[in-house]
């Protein structure tokens, strides 16, 4: 069984962590598709918190002792995988930017191509007259 006190703390922190999640989408700080995850995690710890029964016996199952010991290995599971979600968007995004550099780059070459090419035309006009 959980510790009341352990209970209390699950919930507190449960009810905050939502919250700030829910503000953060509202100021606009955060995409609701990138937090939907993080709310998902909220509403488990919290019924985690108000149902400690039904995770001592998901525990009980697993051979693990306590449910407090289920639910830091579960939690840093979680958290683990969305790290790596996480880290994998960012190489994504840094291979994005690095081609959009490069493309940009080139633009900027060809453009100043244009204008070298067109001085040089208006240069050989103004020589004719």
């Amino acid at each position: 069984m959980m510790p009341l006190q352990l209970q209390i703390i699950a919930i507190i922190l449960s009810v905050i962590f939502f919250g700030l999640t829910i503000q953060l989408v509202r100021k606009g700080r955060a995409e609701v598709r990138q937090m939907r995850k993080w709310l998902l995690l909220a509403v488990i710890i919290l019924i985690g918190a108000l149902v400690p029964a039904v995770g001592t016996q998901i525990a009980n199952m697993l051979g693990i002792v306590n449910l407090t010991s289920l639910a830091l290995f579960t939690l840093t599971g979680i958290l683990l995988i969305f790290s790596l979600n996480a880290h994998m968007s960012l190489i994504n995004a840094e291979k994005q930017i690095k081609i959009l550099t490069q493309e940009v780059s080139l633009l900027k070459k060809e453009v100043r191509e244009f204008d070298d090419g067109k001085k040089k035309g208006n240069a050989s006009i103004s020589h004719q007259r």
